[in-house]
């Protein structure tokens, strides 16, 4: 049986620049403390100490995307050494060998990017430990678009036009969707651990947002979580407005890499 949720919210204007998200009112529903998934800044600006990352991949702040720097000019010392142990490990030779770039640098902590000829995205993370950089892990994936960071303590949760359902038109104020939670949760139901919908209107786009509170417990496998179907009652029809998914901020980690 699907479920049913309710969102009210407003018409906005939606703001140019790259940096710059929908600005609306927010509306939630369902469970969860606040309902809310994602924090829109009131003035629509990307504020450079907001957390974003890409599905699967590191999170960090929107300011480092304006300091990405070669590895071979960023190096503090040690750090090339740390990789290149990896790199020419029987695993290592599989990754990308040069032109790594730092994404982003605490005192105690370093992670390294790199985009391949067809754009996929690879990490590299090394640690300070006992005076030195070591390597401590090591990621790829696709193309990275960038998401909001959930909010912590929060499970995200994936959705998707239920395809059973007839599509969404402008005159559509209740929309279908499959959802599944992200995490391993041992293939639970999200039932009422649900949160959201929260739902950002603007003048461009209807943009659909929605969280998961973590199950009781803490070791689940990763059997595969079930879709759950959702009917989302929107507070106005859809119009000419493209229905995106509310966590994607519209930039692509890739249009910062050299």
């Amino acid at each position: 049986m699907a479920l049913m949720v309710f969102g009210c919210g407003s018409v906005g204007g939606e703001p140019t620049g790259l940096l710059s998200p929908p600005v609306a009112t927010t509306a939630q529903s369902g469970a969860g403390p606040s309902g809310e998934v994602i924090i829109i800044p009131a003035d629509g600006e990307l504020p450079p100490d907001l957390m974003v990352g890409c599905f699967s991949g590191p999170s960090f702040p929107m300011a480092v995307l304006d300091r990405i720097v070669p590895l071979s000019d960023g190096d503090p010392g040690g750090v090339t050494e740390a990789i290149t142990s990896f790199l020419l490990s029987e695993e290592g030779l599989f990754w990308p060998q040069d032109d790594w770039q730092i994404l982003n640098q605490t005192e105690s902590e370093i992670t390294l990017v790199h985009e391949g000829p067809g754009g996929e995205i690879s990490f590299i993370f090394v640690s300070h430990e006992d005076d030195q950089w070591r390597w401590s892990g090591a990621s790829s994936g696709g193309a990275c678009p960038l998401e909001y960071v959930i909010s912590s303590g929060m499970n995200a949760v994936d959705w998707r036009l239920d395809p059973s359902s007839p599509a969404p038109t402008a005159e559509s104020t209740e929309i279908a969707v499959l959802i599944t939670e992200r995490e391993c949760v041992g293939g639970q139901e999200i039932g009422d651990r649900l949160v959201g919908p929260q739902i950002i209107m603007t003048e461009s786009v209807v943009r659909l947002a929605f969280a998961a509170q973590p199950p009781d417990g803490t070791a689940f496998d990763c059997q595969g979580n079930p879709e759950t179907p959702l009917s989302v009652v929107l507070p106005e029809p859809i119009g000419d407005r493209e229905l995106v998914e509310g966590m994607d901020i519209g930039i692509e980690l890739g249009d910062y890499l050299d």
